[in-house]
């Protein structure tokens, strides 16, 4: 899987960030520390300001070539030809996905290819703000494919798409969605005779998962089966290692009655405020049968393990006292759960059969809200 993937909607999900106020907000930072107590991420070091590298470049994290994609809560495969391969492996051209907002009805689900210049090919940008959504506006779009629901007219797809001429390919089985594929007219080159032999079969369409998010590819998870909504919620059977090495598996889940699982990012400055209150949860909740995990998305990037984001793991870690392991996420990307994460933190909880029960909660929290939380949640889990 590309790294793509830990990093937002099919592109940069969690560099996308939405926070709230909540997820900005942090609880007793000025408050003076004892020696034993877990520090503030300002006396971490461990701001936006405190030597992290909070920027990025875009370039890097368009969807990678392959043979064949295949988007099956879309319903649709599509094969590109040879010279768009090439085209895409040279970075002349650049593919992107996008979807209406998961937390509403689905509307569309596209994949869209722009032509792209040298300087935005170079282009280095803030991870938090919008700059990454400026850089994408930015880029030329030339054509796309997707699916669009049924009541849409080709003038609303013309906006989506941002192109002028659409090629209708069918209607999903259940009659609520068509496919297009769309071009921009008068496009230099040759994209519009290659886009033109793109081949797309309409498919059977899975069921939308849990988290909104449809543009989760099959061969992006090792040629397997694309996650669905109930096999993300089984972790008994992921076995992910931690910062330091150390095995971590089902047998951690079955030792406590209930796990919170925290996924966060080194760059991301809420989740790094908020690890000292998580470090203080869990020093004051084990005894009750609760466990806390944090899982760092930027240490793995679909393919390797990235050393200098788990350095600033293991500072983090130290800096904040959190005696909880830090996961690296493991190449299943935790049996899907990762896949759609549209923000950092998000944190989840786990039973002792590896089974994720109870809501998930976007943001950061203080100490005392995630108590309250963390109390409902067992208490559902013992009923």
């Amino acid at each position: 899987m590309n790294k793509n993937a830990l990093k937002g909607a099919g592109v940069l999900l969690s560099l996308c960030l939405v926070f709230g106020a909540v997820g900005c907000q942090k609880s007793d930072d000025k408050a003076k520390t004892k020696e034993n107590q877990a520090v503030s991420s300002e006396e971490a070091g461990m701001t936006a300001n405190g030597g992290q590298e909070n920027t990025f470049k875009p370039a890097d994290y368009t969807l990678p070539v392959k043979n064949e994609y295949v988007y099956e809560f879309l319903g649709l495969k599509f094969k590109l030809s040879d010279q768009l391969k090439k085209d895409l492996t040279n970075k002349s051209i650049v593919m992107l996905d996008d979807q209406s907002p998961v937390d509403k009805d689905l509307k569309y689900g596209i994949l869209t290819f722009s032509n792209i210049t040298d300087e935005q090919k170079n282009a280095v940008v803030d991870k938090m703000g919008d700059a990454y959504d400026k850089w994408k506006d930015s880029l030329a779009r030339v054509g796309t494919i997707g699916m669009f629901e049924k009541s849409l007219s080709e003038d609303e797809i013309s906006k989506i798409t941002k192109c002028d001429t659409h090629k209708k390919l069918g209607t999903s089985a259940d009659g609520k969605y068509n496919y297009y594929i769309s071009s921009k007219s008068g496009t230099k080159g040759s994209f519009l005779e290659e886009f033109a032999k793109t081949k797309v079969d309409i498919i059977e369409k899975k069921d939308r998962p849990d988290n909104g998010f449809v543009l989760a590819e099959k061969s992006d998870l090792e040629q397997t089966q694309a996650f669905d909504g109930e096999t993300s919620k089984d972790l008994s059977k992921v076995v992910a290692k931690d910062i330091d090495g150390k095995e971590f598996s089902s047998k951690d889940f079955a030792k406590y009655d209930l796990t919170m699982v925290n996924v966060f990012a080194t760059w991301c400055s809420p989740c790094v405020k908020e690890i000292p209150d998580l470090a203080k949860v869990h020093n004051e909740m084990k005894s009750k049968g609760v466990n806390i995990v944090g899982i760092v998305t930027d240490t793995y990037d679909g393919a390797n393990v990235d050393q200098t984001a788990v350095k600033k793991a293991k500072l983090i870690q130290e800096k904040s006292k959190a005696a909880y392991p830090f996961l690296i996420p493991d190449k299943t990307l935790f049996n899907g759960r990762l896949i759609g994460i549209q923000a950092v933190p998000e944190t989840f909880f786990v039973d002792k059969n590896g089974k994720i029960v109870g809501d998930t909660y976007s943001g950061a929290r203080d100490a005392a809200t995630w108590k309250k939380i963390i109390e409902k949640e067992l208490s559902n889990v013992k009923k």
